[in-house]
């Protein structure tokens, strides 16, 4: 139970630092977290399409380097295959920072 709510927390944090990075593009309507499987599932609602865009991370890992909390994606593939090419490009492998305020829920996970 207690997995469910850090997963929840994190969750959060995470959909609010991607937004923040994609907000010229569109944003993250819905994000799950799973830290026990250590994968994410992503609904993301792109400026002038129909319908979302459905993206799945198999394996991320979450850091902390130089006081900054990160998380890293890999085995990332989409709903659209022409976006899983633009996705292993700019997302596979990178990591991305997550807000400061998120850290004490970080702490518990990594």
């Amino acid at each position: 139970m207690l997995q469910i709510i850090k997963d929840k927390a994190l969750s959060k944090g995470v959909q609010i630092a991607i937004n923040k990075q994609i907000e010229a593009y569109g944003k993250v309507a819905k994000l799950n977290l799973n830290s026990k499987n250590k994968n994410i599932e992503m609904e993301v609602v792109l400026d002038g399409e129909i319908e979302p865009l459905i993206l799945y991370v198999d394996n991320y890992s979450l850091t902390k380097m130089d006081g900054v909390h990160q998380l890293e994606v890999n085995g990332v593939h989409t709903s659209r295959t022409w976006i899983n090419t633009v996705a292993s490009a700019y997302l596979e492998g990178k990591a991305f920072e997550i807000p400061n305020e998120y850290a004490k829920m970080l702490k518990a996970v990594i």
